[in-house]
């Protein structure tokens, strides 16, 4: 079968692959790429997944506000080509600028951004420090949107929150009806920007719209359109329609004449028996919304036909140009598919299904809680090899990369930031990433400087490398297959040398330490240190105590012989050249509780103390930010995903909890309940609805048998300032910390040896004493000139510096 070139290979990778249509040719996008669109092109993005059975593909051709119905044509049909090059199995989805699925943008956890032009403007290469000034509006929840406009008063709102991006110096603009969620998400933007894109060089001021920075407005004036009064109202972020069910219909697309033909079946009430499986049909729901189903046994005639037809339905019946399109598959019908057929009948669903058609009413509609019950599953991210490349590893000490010892390659400090180089071969070719690992409790300016160095970095490989930030507890997979599926993080970790001159390393050095240890998935397989008390212990997971006279390998009632083959792996890197003491629960020695401050009361019970590999526990979060009230199931959570500003719903099996953020609102807490209630109720699984309780939750007061399901759970999370303005001050004081630091110190004043290595004098840098040398003392003490040592790497200026006590 022939097909285009650049679809040669495709689909047999798991993760996303992305095509631009350039010139009226499909050119493969750089993977650094991902998740810029310009508003003047199409794309065609391919998500493929491993499934026992083979493997499941869905293909999205994206199509930008400003992009030609020539592009958006090649887009589509090379959508069918590729989906035919794929066997006819993939499941087809029309995306629009703005109006994108949820299933596409949980393929960019970091949010999408639009960027103006098209394939003549590009993805040019800047010259460095020269940037063109642009405004963004972001908007978004979960998965953020960040769309440049243009750069004028009147493209801003009261309702949203707006940057202005001159390169080295970054406002963020508050309209005054704008939520806290947006501008949290929108300090979120700018820190990334500022760390990914700058180097960690930029400055971010952050200002509301009543109390508007001189020279923002001064530079809006100079660059931009119009003047400040021409600020617009705030608008709706969502807009629902009522479904119009008198305008439900249905149509055949059919060849079995000989002929092509489309046939009106049949409008509402739709019945399940009008459908035919050697047909491919139409579902218009006449409600911006278009569903295609495919027959098993519908020729490939009648397959590109009925999406053909369904598109072209978008301008012939007046529909708004987002309107989705979706194929389905027969035997694969999904809820949302369903729900438009009266009498469509399935044997796990049922009650699900005609609990939605009751409760469909006046906008907004009501939450199908019969959604939760479908299981899904995580989105497999981009694996560009098997994790066989070579690895380099710096941490962070005193802003300066220091080489990490390989037998620590792997294990990492809460505390710290680390900069990683994987390298790797492609068609031949060294191919490079730069991971930069920020610890969750590690400093600001660590992180900045982590971020620094790894610009750094992909500069001396000529821009080469694709740069990546990796947050701890938020590992990509292909991060987690590089340190062979398994990760150990221990507390603590290095001092910030600016962030506090005064502060000490802070490491477990008691000799006693306790790893929860836990495999998420085939790849998630990590051990994290926790406070070594008994209430930490969970019945249902595996846990190594190492004690100042010998190591114990505590296996809980309900662990796996995956979990307890983990845990046995993991206690000869935990606790190397020990042989480790391995206990069942229950057969605990006195010396075990002691080293745990004694036995206390810890997550058990007959659930936890069961293996139950076939129902893990699931997360949910519930909010109406949007308008309406929804529920979105949250993948391989931890503690970080219980978001302040909503309620979220954690299903144990034999216990639903329902937990209440301190920012939620009274609309949240209820409807929660309500869902959670009726999600009992309706649980098609076959749990014993007597006996599973509904406990409700409120955060920082969560009890054992919650906590015990977030891996290496951080009792004072919730201590901590983490209201908008302790982030805004954050993230404005990141980068002016280090400048403001560093602009204290003369480095002209020069300081004897013997005084240098005694201490630090007032006004010099401990990471940099040398140069408070006299060029002679200097030649004495390092045994060769300054501008000898200048040339060094840095590595090995360090090394000299510990050698002659400067460091």
């Amino acid at each position: 079968m022939a097909v285009d070139p650049a679809f040669k290979g495709a689909g047999k990778q798991i993760g996303l692959e992305i095509w631009r249509i350039e010139k009226m040719t499909v050119v493969p996008l750089e993977r650094k790429f991902y998740g810029k669109f310009h508003v003047g092109d199409s794309y065609i993005c391919l998500d493929t997944k491993r499934k026992s059975f083979g493997w499941e593909w869905n293909i999205h051709f994206w199509l930008g506000a400003e992009t030609t119905k020539d592009e958006a044509g090649v887009a589509a049909f090379k959508t069918v080509e590729l989906d035919d090059h794929l066997g006819g199995s993939p499941v087809q989805h029309r995306e629009v600028q703005e109006h994108e699925s949820a299933q596409f943008l949980t393929y960019f956890p970091s949010g999408i951004e639009y960027l103006p032009g098209g394939v003549e403007t590009g993805f040019k290469k800047v010259e460095k420090d020269k940037y063109e000034p642009r405004l963004l509006q972001v908007k978004g929840r979960r998965n953020i949107r960040t769309m440049q406009v243009r750069l004028a008063w009147d493209a801003m709102n009261c309702g949203d929150v707006f940057i202005l991006d001159l390169g080295l110096t970054i406002y963020v603009w508050n309209g005054r009806e704008a939520s806290r969620v947006e501008k949290i998400k929108a300090l979120d933007v700018a820190r990334r920007i500022k760390d990914e894109e700058r180097g960690a060089r930029a400055a971010i001021t952050v200002m509301d719209q009543d109390s508007m920075d001189s020279e923002f407005i001064k530079t809006m004036n100079a660059i931009g359109e119009g003047v400040p009064k021409d600020i617009k109202k705030a608008t709706d972020d969502v807009t629902f329609e009522r479904k119009s069910k008198d305008k439900l219909k249905l149509y055949k697309v059919s060849d079995s004449t000989g002929k092509l033909v489309v046939t009106d079946v049949g409008k509402n009430p739709l019945k399940r028996e009008m459908l035919d499986t050697n047909d491919a049909f139409i579902v218009d729901t006449g409600a911006n919304a278009i569903f295609v189903w495919l027959g098993k046994l519908a020729t490939k005639q009648e397959r590109a036909a009925a999406f053909s037809n369904a598109r072209d339905f978008i301008q012939t019946k007046g529909y708004q140009q987002w309107c989705n399109v979706t194929t389905v598959k027969e035997g694969c019908e999904t809820p949302l598919f369903k729900q438009n057929f009266s009498n469509w009948l399935n044997m796990d669903e049922t009650t699900t299904l005609v609990k939605a058609k009751r409760t469909l009413g006046p906008i907004p509609p009501k939450f199908d809680v019969g959604k939760m019950h479908q299981k899904g599953s995580r989105e497999s991210q981009t694996l560009v090899d098997d994790g066989t490349g070579t690895v380099e590893i710096w941490r962070i000490e005193d802003f300066e990369m220091v080489p990490l010892e390989k037998a620590l390659y792997g294990q990492f400090f809460g505390g710290d930031s680390y900069v990683i180089l994987y390298t790797y071969l492609a068609n031949n070719k060294e191919q490079y990433i730069i991971y930069f690992w920020q610890g969750q409790e590690s400093s600001q300016d660590e992180k900045a400087a982590a971020a620094l160095h790894a610009v750094s970095l992909d500069d001396k490989y000529g821009g080469a490398p694709v740069q990546v930030r990796v947050v701890q507890n938020k590992e990509p997979d292909h991060f987690l297959l590089v340190f062979k599926k398994r990760l150990i993080i221990h507390s603590g970790g290095k001092a910030s040398a600016f962030k506090n001159r005064a502060a000490k390393d802070s490491y477990d050095v008691d000799g006693t330490r306790l790893f929860h240890v836990r495999g998420t998935n085939e790849l998630d397989t990590r051990a994290v240190q926790v406070d070594e008390k008994a209430c930490n212990l969970n019945s249902n997971d595996c846990f190594v105590l190492e004690t100042p006279k010998c190591t114990y390998v505590w296996y809980g009632k309900g662990c796996s012989g995956d979990e307890r083959q983990l845990a046995d792996s993991m206690v000869s890197v935990i606790s190397p050249g020990r042989e480790p003491n391995k206990i069942t629960e229950g057969e605990e020695t006195e010396h075990f509780w002691s080293s745990l401050g004694g036995s206390a009361e810890y997550a058990t019970g007959k659930w936890l103390a069961e293996v139950v590999p076939t129902y893990p526990p699931r997360l949910f979060q519930c909010s109406n930010a949007s308008g309406r009230f929804t529920v979105e199931e949250i993948f391989d959570f931890a503690q970080e995903d219980l978001v302040e500003e909503d309620v979220m719903i954690l299903d144990t099996f034999s216990e639903v909890y329902v937990w209440v953020g301190r920012g939620s609102n009274q609309v949240e807490k209820k409807e929660a309940l309500k869902s959670a209630k009726e999600y009992i109720t309706t649980d098609p699984s076959g749990r014993d609805i007597d006996s599973t309780s509904l406990v409700q939750v409120k955060q920082g007061f969560e009890p054992p048998t919650f906590r015990c399901h977030y891996l290496g759970w951080n009792p004072s999370l919730w201590e901590k300032d983490d209201s908008y303005e302790s982030y805004r001050k954050q993230v404005t004081a990141g980068v002016t910390s280090v400048a403001s630091e560093l602009s204290k110190y003369d480095l002209n004043k020069k300081y004897p040896y013997d005084q240098l290595k005694a201490g630090n004098p007032e006004g010099v840098d401990p990471s940099n004493k040398e140069v408070h040398l006299t060029e002679e003392e200097f030649k004495e003490v390092f045994k060769i000139t300054t501008q000898e040592f200048r040339v060094m790497p840095k590595w090995k200026q360090n090394d000299l510096k510990r050698k002659v006590g400067l460091y």
